[in-house]
């Protein structure tokens, strides 16, 4: 497996299991880089950027593209929210599944 597909599913696993330990915060890190890695290699592949962008860095470079679709745009967004100040984003928004949202869609765009 190639070392940023091993990256990206390490990263969702440990997602998730941060999730079931209770430990939400480190879950949404795992679940951004995941993100963030599967976007860099796209974008590294489609010689829009280098390889020292980090997750978010990536994330908002994809976001600038025209062209994507907007449940992408919006999972996109969610992963690039800052926490409010208790370190929570609202109740409903599930960072994992949106990250699952943007490597599909990376997956299917290549």
């Amino acid at each position: 497996m190639e070392a940023p597909k091993l990256q990206i599913k390490e990263e969702l696993l440990l997602a998730k299991q941060s999730r079931l330990e209770g430990n939400e915060g480190r879950a949404r890190v795992c679940a951004r880089r995941a993100a963030g890695a599967a976007v860099k290699e796209h974008l590294v592949k489609m010689g829009t950027t280098q390889k020292q962008e980090n997750a978010i860095q990536s994330l908002l470079i994809l976001a600038q593209k025209e062209t994507l679709p907007a449940r992408v745009q919006e999972a996109v967004d969610w992963l690039v929210q800052r926490v409010n100040q208790d370190h929570n984003l609202p109740p409903d928004v599930d960072l994992i599944h949106e990250a699952g949202v943007v490597i599909k869609y990376i997956e299917t765009d290549e």
